[in-house]
């Protein structure tokens, strides 16, 4: 581990031992101030004395290591091109002024003997390879620590076997010794969604620091400093700074005063919002790029499932650090009264094969009780919301079902496949259906299918299973759409049991419906 980056530890005024105080890594260098990964930015993180500055590298079409973060010049400099089909003459000429594309060596150069750290981020085995030959030929005084993805921390050791590696780690579950063999890194480099008690204690027993990104506002850095984390990066460096400092000054108290559900369910539901409309911008412009499996062949899983948990996690945590978390791909974080349940793409073998019938399903609970949820529908652009005792909207729309007897006949009712297969008493549920005149649809997302009916789309819906991950947002717009949710004994008011079948259903039609359902259940069985 570089000896620039080691923690300290610290007493309270009032005599209390301190939490030790983590060290700063300016992200991009100071994006806030300048634009990230130039020289200014670079500069102004080193005058607002960060530990370490952490840049991006890509390698030029003829083998130039530069600082730019994405595998295009498009966000940032307004070309489309790859970086590594463009020469660096033709680079070196995009910006104006300071507010250029640097090049690694003359970062090398601006902070040489300088305090702080340089982190250089990696994602491609060969630009790793172009930024540990550059570096290998700088002679000065500057440390130098590296992080990425694992092939490229492996190309770096193969210039520079002596490399201090951070390793990147995308998992709840604390890493064991094997997983530290290839690379025996320094630091476990993770997003603070990934941040919990345990792997902090693991890390620290195996003798790793821990190092969390992205990080820009004063209550999660607090809560990941007090956590044990031994650096955090971040875009706003003046800002979490004065928190730690403020803290230092004033001690670290184990918690600020609790909200009153209230206020969590007001600024929750904002951010779940927020939070559904960035999901549906995401889904609909990122392709599909990787498919695997999970528990079956049927059961699939894509590289955009994964993506959007980590970025709804990440923004959970940022905004309600102490909070529970549990998520269709990467499981449970531990936390306090509340929990939020995620589902990022509910409807995966849909999206894989290129069907635009998913959404994703966020609901936050308190005492296991639904507070807030969202459920968001990429291929309408469309966010239903409802939060407890205030009802449910869609578009800005109150959603809102009467109670007027409602016919079968005519009607259609939404099911799912118990993962693609029938659940027990499916056929009897068809056919009983059909004898009414009523259709029976099965399209592949159980949240939709829940939904759908606070919506007042369709005159009821069943999933063989209840789960708060899947179901949770969309169980709690039916209730605050005036709608039923019934499971075989009758209605429920809050949650149906765990793994139960259940079903919901208009007003008008829940009697008939649920006699319906039953039935078939009991023909299943």
């Amino acid at each position: 581990m570089s000896a620039e980056l080691a923690p300290m530890l610290t007493t309270a005024p009032d005599g209390r031992p301190g939490v030790r105080p983590p060290r700063l890594v300016a992200h991009r260098g100071a994006p806030r101030v300048r634009r990230e990964n130039t020289l200014p930015a670079v500069a102004v993180a080193e005058a607002l004395g960060a530990d370490a500055i952490e840049v991006d590298v890509r390698r030029t079409a003829d083998g130039v290591a530069v600082l730019v973060h994405d595998e295009t010049l498009g966000r940032m400099w307004g070309d489309a091109r790859r970086v590594s089909d463009v020469a660096w003459c033709d680079i070196a000429r995009l910006g104006n002024g300071l507010d250029r594309i640097p090049r690694l060596d003359a970062v090398l150069e601006r902070l040489d003997g300088a305090r702080s750290v340089l982190l250089v981020d990696l994602t491609d085995p060969e630009d790793a390879l172009v930024a540990a030959a550059t570096v290998a030929g700088f002679d000065g005084a500057v440390t130098i620590a590296w992080c990425g993805a694992s092939e490229a921390m492996t190309a770096v050791r193969s210039v520079l076997p002596d490399a201090d590696v951070w390793l990147a780690w995308e998992s709840l579950d604390p890493p064991t010794p094997d997983d530290l063999a290839a690379l025996t890194p320094s630091t476990l480099n993770l997003d603070v969604a990934f941040l919990t008690p345990r792997t902090v204690a693991v890390a620290h027993e195996l003798g790793l620091q821990v190092s969390v990104w992205t990080v820009d506002d004063p209550e999660p850095a607090l809560w990941a400093a007090r956590l044990g984390a031994d650096s955090i990066t971040t875009n706003d460096l003046a800002l979490v700074r004065a928190a730690m400092a403020a803290a230092e000054r004033d001690g670290w108290p184990e918690a600020d005063r609790e909200p009153t559900e209230t206020e969590v369910a007001s600024r929750a539901q904002a951010l779940a919002h927020r939070i559904a409309h960035e999901v549906i911008a995401y889904t609909r412009e990122h392709p599909v790029g990787s498919v695997t499996t999970k528990a079956h062949p049927a059961d699939l899983v894509t590289d955009v499932d994964r993506l959007v948990e980590q970025h709804v996690r990440g923004r959970v945590r940022a905004a309600f650090p102490t909070h529970g978390f549990t998520g269709e791909e990467y499981g449970d974080a531990p936390g306090d009264r509340h929990r939020w349940y995620l589902d990022p793409v509910d409807g995966t073998t849909n999206l894989a094969n290129g069907i635009p019938w998913t959404s994703m399903s966020l609901c936050l609970t308190r005492n296991g009780r639904p507070v807030v949820g969202v459920v968001a529908d990429p291929w309408r652009g469309e966010v239903m919301e409802a939060r407890r005792g205030r009802g449910a909207t869609v578009r800005d729309r109150a959603l809102r079902l009467d109670d007027v007897p409602r016919p079968l006949a005519g009607a259609v009712v939404g099911t799912e496949l118990d993962g693609h297969l029938p659940w027990p008493g499916f056929g009897a549920f068809l056919d009983a259906l059909a004898s009414r005149s009523c259709t029976l649809r099965v399209q592949g997302s159980g949240t939709l299918t829940i939904a759908q009916v606070a919506a007042g789309r369709g005159i009821g819906g069943c999933v063989s299973a209840f789960n708060p991950v899947d179901h949770g947002a969309a169980v709690l717009l039916v209730h605050e759409a005036g709608g039923v949710v019934l499971t075989e004994a009758g209605p429920v008011s809050g949650f149906p049991e765990l793994g139960a079948p259940f079903l919901v259903a208009h007003p008008g039609a829940a009697d008939e419906l649920h006699d319906v359902w039953t039935g078939a259940l009991r023909a299943g069985r």
